[in-house]
């Protein structure tokens, strides 16, 4: 059994009227909600710890995000450059393709502006 003592406190207005308030809410009287308070605020450590673990496991899939968006800009860079040097070294096209006189340049823009138009909010990047 928890024994109790007694003890004579004087609060600020704006904090009895919080503890006012929270005894009503939870239906206690005065005193346990105090001391419901009290215990939370001085005694109770898990609100900090757990406050502290949130904000790791958040800085963590921080990290996981960045690198996963550092591994998509790499892959979208490796794409992309091999798409380019497949227009430059894969020969001609056929007479009656309508980009047959067109050099790799001007294929590999074609080709990011088909990407772009299909990919709406796609951003991709030449770089000559």
């Amino acid at each position: 059994m928890t024994s109790k003592r007694q003890l004579t406190l004087h609060f600020d207005a704006e904090v009895a009227a919080a503890i006012e308030a929270e005894a009503a809410k939870r239906g206690l009287n005065l005193s346990r909600a105090a001391n419901d308070a009290l215990r939370r605020a001085l005694l109770d450590e898990t609100g900090q710890a757990l406050a502290d673990t949130v904000k790791a496991r958040l800085d963590r899939l921080d990290k996981r995000d960045a690198a996963r968006a550092r591994e998509l800009a790499l892959i979208k860079e490796i794409v992309l450059l091999f798409v380019r040097v497949w227009f430059e070294y894969s020969g001609a096209l056929p007479d009656d393709d309508p980009d047959a006189s067109a050099n790799a340049d001007v294929r590999f823009q074609g080709f990011l502006e088909m990407l772009a138009g299909r990919g709406g909010a796609l951003s991709i990047r030449a770089e000559g």
